[in-house]
């Protein structure tokens, strides 16, 4: 009973208390989750955007380079003359090494250029600024790019390649920049290194990866980011997001390697585009954080209910021993005056008082009560000897209306006096002879009735038996000293109260009594001693061995008192009768 109110009590309070905190906080975290994943939006078109600008930079730098030898004819001409190998003018040279000087500018002020070609088809040479003037063809190692010039229809791209400067030089990964000359029959290429181009434009940038990509799918720059290396699958996922975007800026969350990434895809110089990914979990490390913040906060509250329902509970089952400690008593003639020690506070103390006064009206009620039987029935007792039945019986009746002439109604006094008298009438009867269950029930329900002014609540006496048992002969006096023995034996040491249960059955031929109680019970061992006492009555004889010894006499050993008891658990006393001596009995 104490587990089972602990659990309630424990539920209760939190329900209470930690419903409202889970509510709470699951509004509060669906805010920040909305929240998050609006700054994730808005952090990758604002990293995307930088990562356009820093890209276009480096781009604007090549072009540069096209733009100077282009737009001034006159650089054009001298820088073919020069390839050509004919006589240079004064201006010629000049000019010449003004742009052999805006190269090596060029690739010492950014050091994302690796270098820088002029080509001019039909001839044998080409201008780099590794050398700082002209190559032979023959003699130069990095011709790759050759390919992809000769059969480009573009004017403008950007191509991935591995540059080798010298045989026996390992190849650098490289971004070129073409550009066709619109002058002359031409290329102008600048070779951007690639990882310094990824150093570049990871500054500033909080994407977990970005990628550039140009018109055909071709993936040209993947940044060092946090992002595992994409499987052919993921990267057809973003071909397939730039194809969709038509040139316009495309958004969408998507899965990389079981991992959800925001991805912006924006178009950029060259016809390249650039995807933008930001990684949804490194947003929510802040949430997992608040998450073990609030189970923490969580494992606190419910340890504080676990607390509370154990002091409440404790507390109020010290009240309860108590008041049943204290009603005991009173019932056994004690009273204890000391203050418990559960009293802590004002409501305390008025419940205590509340039931201390009602203990001691109770108990002296009960005292009163049980004076006044006490001298009635030592009255009653001297005078039985010498007084006529009759005389008893009309005294009584005298009593009855006096004490209705006192009170102007009638009161428990009438009641108890009524069956008294009915009880003295029944008793003084021939016990001898016969009488139905009927009238021994009535009998029975006397003294029960009487029984109840005295212990009030202390005990319930159920009947169970069919109504066809009823007409049934009986011995008389033979239920009530079962009844009795189990009230005071078995119900009234009890701290609380009991029931008592009188069934009558009939079955295989024979007719059960059965009286079972819910008392204090017996061991083993007393059960042995009281089933000696019964078999063995002697002079101090007891109202079991009396009725034992009439059950005898009247139906055989068959008919013997049958006793079971568990300690703590109850008694059950029960005999039989057969039924030929009850047919025999009706006859």
């Amino acid at each position: 009973m104490r587990k089972r109110n602990f659990i309630k009590r424990f539920l209760y309070y939190t329900g209470i208390i930690t419903l409202p905190i889970i509510t709470v906080f699951m509004i509060f975290l669906a805010a920040i989750v909305y929240g998050k994943q609006k700054d994730i939006e808005a952090e990758a078109i604002k990293s995307a955007q930088a990562v356009r600008d820093s890209y276009s930079l480096v781009l604007d730098s090549a072009a540069t380079q096209y733009d100077m030898l282009v737009r001034n004819p006159r650089m054009s001409i001298s820088l073919r003359n020069f390839i050509f190998h004919k006589q240079l003018g004064y201006m010629d040279v000049i000019l010449t090494n003004s742009i052999f000087s805006n190269f090596a500018s060029l690739t010492s002020n950014a050091s994302y250029i690796s270098s820088v070609y002029y080509y001019l088809d039909g001839y044998d040479s080409i201008l780099t600024s590794y050398t700082g003037g002209i190559a032979q063809l023959s003699q130069f190692s990095d011709l790759n790019w050759m390919v992809s010039y000769k059969t480009s229809d573009k004017s403008e791209w950007i191509e991935k390649r591995n540059m080798t400067l010298y045989s026996y030089s390992r190849p650098t990964p490289v971004l070129t920049y073409y550009r066709k000359l619109s002058m002359f029959q031409g290329v102008i290429l600048v070779n951007i290194y690639e990882e310094q181009l990824k150093q570049l434009l990871n500054s500033g940038s909080n994407l977990d990866q970005f990628f550039i990509i140009d018109s055909q799918g071709n993936f040209l720059l993947q940044g060092n980011g946090n992002m595992q290396e994409l499987g052919d699958h993921d990267r057809e996922a973003i071909v397939s997001m730039v194809m969709a975007s038509s040139d316009q800026p495309y958004q969408d969350w998507i899965s990389f390697n079981h991992q959800n990434y925001y991805v912006r895809i924006i178009p950029a110089a060259c016809g390249t585009y650039i995807a933008a990914c930001i990684s949804k979990s490194n947003y929510y490390l802040a949430l997992y954080t608040l998450l073990f913040q609030f189970l923490m906060v969580l494992a606190v509250v419910m340890c504080t209910m676990v607390w509370i329902a154990y002091t409440i509970t404790k507390k109020n089952f010290q009240q309860i021993d108590y008041f049943v400690t204290v009603f005991s008593n009173a019932e056994r003639g004690t009273y204890n005056q000391e203050k418990p020690s559960f009293i802590k506070d004002e409501y305390d103390i008025i419940l205590n008082n509340i039931v201390r006064l009602f203990v001691n009206q109770t108990f002296l009620k009960n005292q009163l009560t049980l004076k006044k039987q006490e001298q009635k029935l030592a009255e009653m007792a001297a005078l039985q000897l010498q007084i006529n039945p009759h005389f008893l019986f009309n005294t009584l009746q005298t009593l009855d209306f006096k004490a209705i002439e006192f009170t102007g109604e009638p009161t428990s006094l009438n009641n108890i006096i009524e069956a008294l008298s009915d009880i003295l009438k029944y008793s003084l009867q021939n016990t001898t002879s016969m009488v139905t269950i009927r009238d021994e029930v009535e009998y029975l329900k006397k003294y029960d009735s009487i029984q109840r002014y005295r212990y009030e609540d202390k005990y319930i006496l159920y009947y169970d038996y069919d109504k066809a048992v009823e007409s049934y002969p009986i011995m008389r006096l033979i239920l009530q000293p079962l009844i009795e023995n189990s009230l005071y034996h078995g119900i009234k040491p009890l701290p609380g109260s009991g029931f008592i249960k009188l069934k009558i059955a009939e079955k295989n031929q024979w007719l059960t009594i059965t009286v079972i109680d819910t008392g204090v019970g017996m061991s083993k061992e007393e059960v042995a001693a009281l089933n000696e006492k019964i078999n063995h009555p002697s002079q101090e004889n007891i109202g079991l061995a009396n009725v034992n010894s009439r059950l005898v006499m009247q139906y055989g050993n068959t008919s013997q008192l049958k006793i079971l008891s568990k300690k703590y658990m109850g008694t059950c006393i029960s005999f039989k009768i057969p039924q030929n001596r009850i047919v025999n009995c009706k006859k």
